[in-house]
């Protein structure tokens, strides 16, 4: 009597991906959604953009309507530029001064204050608080007007507050315009950094602290051995995000300096914008954004490798 075949079983990588899959579909169907949204506001038109660089696209005229294919050409024009430099130069001043040094670091002292004020119950914690909020929640244009008007020269709050003291007035945006932009984009931008790292201090146990305390720790000694440590991969994830941000910044600029006075507030991404929308080559207005976009994934790239944990 002849015996059945018995069927072959899967191979071994086959019954875990399998396993893996049931254990994650739900993730993987909440994350779906989510997923094709970033591809088509995101994905999209970066290959579109990637693609419109290789062309003479316009925004108005014949070749708006029948761009050719021009290849390299667009990106031998830019790198024989010679504003690129100074471009490329004011849009690193920008993201150093503004995100690194600034909202980076400026958020993490607030997280700090915030967290031990209110570990003490201050009243007062929700007043300052909410202010770091309102300077996020803002919208970027109006922010902008705002300061414009604090920095006028004969109105302004800032020089009248310097005039009240017997200082002579400053022109804050002709003589410090940098300065001046920095300044702004901190002011707005902190709240993100302060807010996820005022989430992170709170998973930290707070037994280690005692723990610490009870072994004659400072507060110095305390943060540098334990808040630090702890708060190292949201410190990347954060100064990733903060930095990407700042990098694509141009509404404030233009808002508050339009990239002047001469070329020393104009950054990649508000260069870019005027090349392609007031300049109406689009073709060559892509092209700095995919530069942009290179830069971007080279920053992301770093600081993800600093973030790998060490075996």
């Amino acid at each position: 009597m002849a015996t059945l075949a018995q069927p072959v079983p899967p191979p071994p990588v086959i019954r875990r991906r399998w396993s893996a899959w049931r254990r994650n579909r739900a993730y993987v169907v909440g994350l779906t959604p989510a997923a094709i949204l970033l591809a088509l506001w995101f994905v999209g038109p970066a290959l579109w953009g990637f693609y419109a660089s290789f062309t003479n696209r316009a925004l108005t005229g014949r070749n708006a309507r029948f761009p050719e294919w021009v290849g390299l050409e667009n990106y031998r024009r830019l790198f024989d530029d010679p504003d690129l430099a100074t471009v490329f130069l004011n849009s690193l001043v920008f993201v150093v001064g503004s995100a690194m040094l600034g909202q980076f670091v400026l958020g993490l002292a607030l997280a700090l204050l915030l967290d031990h004020a209110e570990a003490r119950g201050y009243r007062l914690t929700p007043l300052v608080y909410g202010a770091v909020l309102l300077a996020w929640v803002n919208p970027t244009v109006i922010a902008g007007f705002q300061w414009v008007a604090m920095f006028d020269f004969y109105y302004g709050s800032l020089n009248q507050v310097l005039t009240f003291v017997g200082l002579p007035r400053v022109n804050w945006l002709g003589e410090a315009p940098m300065l001046s932009v920095i300044v702004v984009n901190v002011w707005r931008g902190t709240a993100f950094a302060m807010l996820i790292f005022l989430g992170a201090l709170r998973t930290i146990p707070t037994q280690i602290y005692e723990a610490a305390r009870v072994d004659g720790a400072g507060a110095g000694r305390r943060f540098w051995d334990h808040t630090l440590p702890n708060l190292r991969h949201i410190a990347v994830l954060v100064l990733l995000s903060v930095t990407m941000s700042t990098f694509g910044t141009f509404v404030l600029i233009q808002t508050l300096t339009n990239g002047g006075p001469g070329n020393q507030t104009q950054v990649i991404a508000l260069y870019a914008y005027e090349t392609a929308f007031r300049g109406y080559e689009i073709g060559y207005g892509s092209t700095i954004a995919v530069v942009m976009l290179a830069i971007n994934v080279a920053f992301a790239t770093v600081y993800l490798r600093v973030s790998r944990p060490k075996v």
